[in-house]
């Protein structure tokens, strides 16, 4: 071969490799080229369903005793739930139990001449819920809600000045979910390569890119408190007045509030994996019947009942007695 030949095959092949490297975003070859790795499989996952939230209620009686230290009741100024949390969660078959418990407080004026104000508490006060719910199975795993709904006392100071007979009613949820397996099949590295700049292009198509494009009912865990139960954490309580009795009123969430979502779902259970009622837009006005879960229960202006994701909604303002 002599020299202008060399020449000539030299060019044909630099030629065909700057061809190969243009051309190859879209053969398995040049994956291989650019990640050193084959095509990958695909991978299994685990995605998780909602089996069904139910409710039902359960009414706790206790006495109460102030402690030896402290004076008699003179009467009994308030008596409330300080917490309550759920310590256990157990699936049998068709039913949840959820076990927890409450810390509650009475405060009262003595019997003293100056007749000052004291306070006694209890903790550890045990409540179990069985739960009817179709389907469930030991092997499934489930979550639990508690509220306090209503709490009340009974003090007769002729009988008994020392005793507080209490009465407290907690509405609690119980929520199983099942869980299925899917494989998918994960982008290629060429494939990432070869897409990013029409990726980039795309969004600024409003089509691909616009803020309508993602769930409202989408929400970061820090927004939620981190997935725990919401509001039933240790109440600190300072005293700046004369205090407002709690006892014998109801203490769930309750009121009317505006919607702030933009186009918000109004589902048939407290969580996205419940079907769509219908929607509602940023300005409605719902009326608040209770909460699970982080959701709201609420009746719409016609009438229509479903459940709407309570960061959507702004603060609830209670109805006027």
């Amino acid at each position: 071969m002599d020299d202008k030949t060399r020449v000539v095959s030299a060019s044909t092949e630099s030629l065909s490799k700057t061809t190969a490297t243009t051309t190859g975003s879209t053969t398995v070859d040049s994956a291989e080229l650019v990640c050193g790795c084959p095509e990958p499989g695909p991978e299994t996952i685990e995605v998780e369903q909602v089996l069904g939230a139910e409710m039902s209620q359960r009414v706790v009686e206790l006495d109460m005793f102030v402690p030896a230290q402290k004076p008699d009741i003179e009467q009994v100024v308030d008596v409330y739930v300080k917490d309550v949390e759920i310590t256990k969660i157990d699936v049998i078959p068709h039913k949840v139990i959820v076990r927890g418990e409450l810390e509650v407080k009475v405060m009262y004026i003595a019997d003293l001449p100056d007749q000052p104000v004291h306070a006694f508490e209890k903790k550890h006060i045990r409540f179990t819920r069985d739960i009817e719910l179709e389907g469930a199975e030991p092997d499934m795993k489930a979550t639990a809600d508690v509220a306090v709904e209503f709490v009340d006392y009974d003090f007769h100071r002729h009988h008994n000045r020392r005793k507080v007979h209490i009465t407290i009613v907690l509405k609690v949820w119980a929520r199983v979910v099942t869980t299925t397996q899917l494989d998918v099949y994960a982008l290629s590295p060429i494939d990432e390569v070869g897409s990013f700049e029409n990726t980039t292009a795309s969004m600024s198509n409003s089509d691909h890119a616009s803020a309508s494009s993602f769930s409202d009912e989408s929400v970061s865990a820090s927004e939620t408190g981190g997935g725990g139960i919401a509001g039933y954490g240790e109440q600190n309580v300072i005293v700046t007045g004369p205090v407002t009795p709690t006892a014998g009123t109801v203490t769930t969430v309750s009121g009317t509030a505006t919607v702030t979502g933009n186009v918000v779902n109004i589902r048939t259970g407290p969580g996205t994996n419940f079907p769509v009622v219908t929607k509602v837009k940023k300005g409605a006005t719902v009326t608040i019947k209770e909460q699970a879960f982080g959701w709201y229960k609420v009746v719409l202006a016609d009438g229509t009942t479903g459940w709407i994701a309570s960061w959507l909604v702004g603060t609830p303002s209670q109805p006027k007695g």
